[in-house]
């Protein structure tokens, strides 16, 4: 197990990484002063074999983290994120084994799954009204605007198509 001490999740915090220990920490911790809706990409650069400490989405982590935001999702997540691990194996981008370490510590995120059926439905509309954009990048969306909080992806593409709504952010932009 990954949170036994000996892996680490590197962000940038004046040069430290974060600890496994640390993300359970949180995870624990009931206080929670803001929401953020979690999209795929911004998990997968945090918790993926190689990660760059400096990238903007490990300075969100650190960020969300000193801040006691409450992390959220869709179940989809879970899904997305895998598959982003599996296919790096397949692209012989990492080891299985950097892999394996890196779904321990995706599991290890204290990333709360809450949508609910209305957001499926809701993700259609919004997907149709946004050129057909695919649901389940919509679905992260729906989530965000029930829970009336933001959606935060380094999905450039979203970011572009979806910059009128005020909903949606770049890990960068989290203050």
């Amino acid at each position: 197990m990954p949170c036994s001490g000996q892996a680490t999740l590197v962000v940038a915090v004046a040069r430290q990484p974060i600890s496994c220990s640390a993300i359970v920490r949180l995870a624990r911790d009931p206080l929670s002063v803001a929401l953020a809706v979690l999209d795929a990409s911004v998990v997968v650069d945090w918790v993926a074999p190689g990660g760059d400490p400096a990238s903007p989405a490990a300075r969100a982590l650190t960020r969300l983290a000193d801040s006691d935001a409450d992390l959220l999702g869709p179940r989809l997540l879970v899904e997305e994120v895998s598959n982003a691990l599996l296919t790096g194996i397949r692209r012989r981008r990492w080891s299985g084994a950097a892999a394996d370490t890196a779904f321990e510590l995706f599991r290890d995120l204290p990333v709360r799954l809450i949508d609910e059926p209305r957001d499926l439905a809701r993700a259609w509309d919004l997907s149709r009204r946004y050129d057909n954009h695919p649901v389940y990048d919509m679905l992260y969306l729906a989530l965000a605007e029930r829970l009336r909080t933001q959606l935060v992806t380094a999905d450039d593409q979203l970011l572009t198509r979806l910059a009128s709504t005020n909903l949606v952010i770049a890990p960068d932009q989290i203050g």
